[in-house]
């Protein structure tokens, strides 16, 4: 496929495999422990695709992301989280795949992509954490109703300060945790299995979002193995008692989620080996990503914080096309172009040479205005208040005075921290408390 591209993927193929990972480092892929490859699907995969160095997500959190990843537009485009309501301005990616003619599917249990923020806009068959795809899927549906019942009574304050004491002493929640990579990759083969028309697939993994949870076999790969309760006991003092890890706690932290990594990479390649049985992977369109990255204490911060530093932002970004283009750029591209290059056949496919020269991150304004703009060796972070410089060299990223840009460059990143916004209002109907609800599931406050 040539890079100023005519045609779009959408037109010329029959499958468009989309496949995200929450929390995925850039710099897990192509890496290691103790011999042992993290990711040996995707480096395979790899051989034979487009690959930026790195991706870029639009901002730090899902929240973030996976609008800007479906729309094309900026997190600040829209007025707050959540899309429109069905077939308003811009059309998500499954909307204009199905469009298409495409059969669509998209499998998430992230709180912050189920229906209730509008992220079902275009798929025929979506399996989230709303209680209808509990009720579907046999998952728990009467822990909902539980917790509606006893919401905004002191039963809940009780359960909450349960759940926090079960988490630290115990390491089992209360609630519904997430499914595994497996038994979502199981749904998304079956209703690959199912369907013969073209298809358009979402899966997003959670595995590689706290606590890090993977099967003993996957850690016995790596030598070591650790009982679900050790995990959770960790996990819990990065959202609750951060002041208390220790440099022993951080060691443990790394390798626990690098097995989730390689869970991860384990389910991603049982899709690639379906299409290949199936005879279609020469006719799809694959993209492995991330919809930001992780902190394990860089910069003073665990997990994923308002910040716009590249343990947060750069993510893989791979794009396997059967003709083509089949090279490693070394250069960023930002993951906001992902649904043009799809039904356009542009965006990322025009970077082919050397990736973008500039590309815009942010905080959203709706939520803690931040603004970032990343240059190929340099980085300006605006805060309203005052703006940090940091400088990007061999994979590692040092704060540095903003006056230690040369003057040049630092025009450059000033002129690009205002790109032009199209606000598109949101219609998602969702109130304060549904709102701390999907936070407190994900681990970032008391349920």
């Amino acid at each position: 496929m040539p890079e100023s591209n005519t045609s779009s993927p959408a037109d010329e193929l029959d499958n468009v495999i989309l496949l995200s990972a929450d929390s995925l480092r850039f710099d897990r892929i192509h890496a290691s422990r103790n011999g042992e490859p993290l990711t040996p699907n995707i480096d395979e995969l790899t051989e034979n695709a487009l690959e930026f160095q790195p991706g870029i997500a639009p901002g730090p959190s899902t929240r973030d992301t996976i609008p800007s990843m479906l729309t094309g537009k900026y997190p600040s485009e829209f007025d707050e989280y959540g899309l429109p309501s069905d077939r308003t301005t811009p059309l998500t990616l499954a909307e204009e795949l199905s469009d298409r003619g495409f059969e669509t599917a998209g499998l998430s249990h992230n709180n912050f992509t189920s229906r209730r923020y509008n992220i079902d806009r275009g798929f025929d068959f979506f399996d989230d954490v709303s209680e209808e795809a509990r009720k579907e899927n046999n998952r728990g549906a009467w822990r909902l109703t539980v917790r509606n019942l006893i919401e905004d009574t002191p039963l809940m304050d009780l359960a909450g300060t349960a759940n926090n004491l079960a988490m630290e002493l115990l390491g089992r929640s209360l609630y519904l945790r997430n499914e595994s990579a497996e038994g979502i990759t199981d749904r998304a083969l079956n209703w690959m299995e199912e369907t013969d028309d073209d298809r358009f697939l979402w899966v997003h993994y959670m595995d590689t979002h706290h606590p890090y949870l993977s099967p003993k076999r996957i850690q016995e790969k790596f030598g070591e193995t650790y009982s679900k309760k050790e995990i959770k006991q960790l996990s819990q003092k990065t959202r609750s008692a951060q002041d208390e890890i220790t440099d022993e706690d951080i060691p443990k932290m790394e390798y626990v989620y690098d097995c989730t990594v390689r869970y991860v990479d384990e389910q991603i390649g049982r899709i690639v080996d379906q299409l290949q049985d199936e005879g279609e992977l020469e006719s799809s369109l694959i993209v492995v990503t991330g919809d930001h990255g992780e902190g394990f204490g860089e910069f003073g911060k665990f997990g994923h914080a308002d910040e716009l530093w590249d343990t947060l932002v750069a993510v893989p970004l791979i794009i396997f096309h059967p003709n083509g283009p089949t090279k490693s750029v070394d250069g960023q591209a930002p993951l906001r172009l992902l649904k043009e290059s799809i039904v356009g056949g542009g965006g990322l496919f025009d970077l082919t040479e050397s990736g973008a020269d500039y590309v815009y991150t942010e905080v959203p304004n709706y939520r803690d205005e931040l603004k970032g703009v990343r240059g190929s060796e340099y980085k300006l972070i605006d805060r309203e208040t005052e703006k940090v410089g940091t400088r990007l060299s061999n994979g590692e990223e040092d704060i540095i005075p903003v006056d230690e840009i040369p003057k040049e460059e630092k025009n450059r990143l000033e002129g690009e921290l205002e790109p032009a916004l199209n606000v598109t209002g949101v219609a998602a109907d969702v109130d304060h408390r549904e709102f701390r609800d999907d936070l407190a599931a994900l681990g970032y406050l008391d349920e």
